[in-house]
């Protein structure tokens, strides 16, 4: 990176698009290892500009789509942005923004909950309520900073897709629902054949009375 004369952010993005460039010869050999009900997980760079900036995971989506893929979102946000407002409607643009970037289904976790030392604090937070976002934002920030606060949960009410299912590792039941939610958006076992036993017609269990 230092030849290309790039930061960490930018050699990422080469790094990226590099891939980009190699889906129809590396990717697409390394997919025909997989069996069709294989379950892939991509974990993705949390940098924002890949996903606002650039069209680099929208192709890298669009190329598993045109190999039958079903593909879903999955965005982790740290439990950590649940305890100051300001964090927390960060995290929700972010969201939002991989959301509009990728046009998929989309499940967006509150990760590390196992940390969350008062878990009642978090049910504001896994299905926001614009309007307790805009009194806490006003009351944290300045006032010259209010219509941008209104504009800001406005845009969270208009898409009303920013909810979030908390994820914790200690709990068994806690990952299985998270599971189930992905599962729903990709119909993971929905295509799976239905498995019926052959029978002999000759057979005289078959035969009709």
């Amino acid at each position: 990176m230092e030849e290309l004369g790039l930061g960490p952010n930018g050699g990422l993005i080469y790094c990226m698009e590099y891939l980009e460039q190699n889906l129809d010869d590396w990717l697409t050999e390394e997919l025909e290892n997989f069996l069709d009900d294989d379950y892939l997980i991509f974990d993705c760079p949390g940098q924002i500009e890949l996903f606002s900036h650039v069209p680099v995971l929208k192709n890298f989506v669009e190329h598993l789509q045109r190999k039958n893929f079903n593909v879903c979102g999955v965005y982790l946000l740290d439990s950590q942005f649940i305890t100051d407002v300001t964090k927390f409607i960060s995290g929700c643009m972010a969201s939002l923004s991989a959301m509009v970037q990728l046009e998929l289904p989309h499940v967006n976790i509150l990760s590390k909950m196992d940390l969350v030392k008062n878990k009642r604090d978090i049910e504001d937070y896994l299905n926001p309520e614009p309007r307790i976002l805009l009194s806490e934002l006003n009351l944290r920030m300045a006032p010259q900073f209010e219509k941008l606060n209104k504009a800001l949960a406005e845009l969270v009410d208009e898409y009303s897709m920013v909810s979030f299912v908390p994820l914790d590792l200690k709990k068994n039941s806690s990952i299985q629902y998270v599971l189930s939610q992905i599962d729903s958006c990709i119909q993971y076992g929905e295509d799976a054949d239905v498995k019926v036993k052959d029978f002999d017609p000759d057979d005289p269990d078959h035969d009709s009375d």
